[in-house]
């Protein structure tokens, strides 16, 4: 590692450190404890390149790392997260297997009956000039295949036709093909691709999956519609303190326009708005009718309605707003400084009817301790440093 990369690792675990000292409700070290181990750190990047976050260090950098997060609404509840440490698994025997039994584990505990916990699992760091030694294929834990029919047409999730090929090419042989069909999971390690390993369709109970239905409407219920309860991304990297965790899967719970306006209903996604506004007896001739708003508020309704019925934990766009202007006016007290990306935070309906459309944010973004994103470990080779040349700042 060069000595510039070494005084950037050092700046970074600085500049967290002075983070956590800004947080006392955190519980940071005391001033002179913190001088004590920063230079511990310096000498442990002088030496190796990196250094060993203490089990403290990880849990407050992970949830500052998502209070950093520019673009998540639901970051008011950073305190919240449950940080679990497997930063060794790969170490074991039988690693595949504790693998996982950590991210099924994972998924138990953060659907908890429906009242859905927070938490991260974080694997092994990316040590400078190694390959990582852990890393997955997939961009969420559960997340619905999309087959192409005929490069046009697809079945199941369009957003997720190009990693639905690379499982059917790689051996991957579902056993039914539909709209809802979930994904399996494979992990690389140390650079080498594992197994394929078809969990959900092992235990399809662990994906928790939420059948749509409307308050109202029963020719709605036909569309057969459906969404899982329990959003668990995978694919971004963790960084705190200037140190990359490459795999460090986390979950939050659902706002309803996520699903409803987004997934279900945008026209590169499920697009299902035609068929809603078929259900509700819209004429679609005229944009002018508004059929399309009309449509997306009962798909939102219905994605709400059900989540209810089914007792888990979701958000609405004027509920979550709510709690995050309060969250950002309590900062505001604290002479702490919230950015966030505004495209985000204003949710894609109703969006003049929220705090957030009337604000403005900072989109800079925190870059020693946050979420990034980062080339898909199965489209190239996997990169040992982080490089920002011609990405955008939510890159690595």
């Amino acid at each position: 590692m060069t000595t510039s990369s070494n005084q950037e690792m050092c700046a970074a675990a600085h500049a967290f450190f002075e983070a956590w000292q800004a947080h006392p409700e955190s519980h940071p070290p005391p001033q002179e404890k913190a001088q004590r181990r920063l230079t511990e750190i310096e000498a442990e990047i002088a030496a190796t390149g990196t250094y060993t976050h203490t089990l403290r260090e990880l849990e407050f950098g992970a949830r500052l790392a998502w209070k950093n997060s520019n673009r998540c609404i639901g970051r008011h509840l950073w305190r919240s997260l449950e940080v679990r440490d497997f930063r060794s698994l790969h170490t074991q025997p039988n690693r595949e297997k504790n693998m996982l039994q950590a991210l099924e584990s994972h998924v138990e505990d953060g659907f908890r009956d429906g009242k859905i916990k927070n938490i991260i699992s974080i694997f092994a760091a990316r040590t400078p000039g190694q390959t990582d030694r852990v890393r997955m294929v997939n961009h969420q834990l559960i997340r619905y295949a999309g087959f192409s029919l005929d490069g046009t047409r697809c079945l199941g999730d369009p957003d997720s036709v190009e990693q639905t090929n690379y499982f059917l090419n790689v051996g991957w042989k579902p056993a039914k093909r539909s709209n809802f069909t979930l994904l399996p999971w494979q992990f690389y390690w140390e650079g080498v691709p594992g197994g394929v390993t078809d969990v959900m369709e092992a235990k399809p109970a662990l994906a928790r999956e939420i059948t749509i239905t409307h308050p109202d409407n029963p020719l709605f219920n036909r569309l057969g519609l459906r969404w899982y309860a329990l959003p668990v991304l995978a694919d971004m990297a963790l960084k705190i303190g200037g140190v990359i965790y490459p795999f460090a899967p986390f979950n939050g719970h659902y706002m309803g326009t996520e699903i409803g306006a987004r997934n279900l209903g945008d026209v590169n996604r499920y697009n299902v708005l035609p068929e809603v506004a078929a259900c509700f007896g819209l004429a679609i001739d005229s944009e002018r009718s508004l059929w399309r708003d009309r449509a997306l508020v009962e798909l939102n309704r219905a994605v709400l309605f059900s989540f209810d019925q089914a007792g888990v934990t979701i958000g609405d766009h004027h509920n979550l707003g709510a709690q995050f202007e309060a969250f950002c006016q309590h900062e505001s007290g604290q002479s702490r400084t919230i950015t966030g990306d505004w495209s985000w935070l204003t949710p894609p309906i109703s969006a003049s009817a929220t705090p957030q459309f009337h604000r403005t944010y900072e989109n800079d973004v925190v870059k020693h301790t946050n979420f990034f994103y980062q080339e898909p470990i199965w489209k190239q080779k996997p990169k040992t440093s982080p490089s920002s040349s011609g990405r955008c700042p939510f890159h690595l």
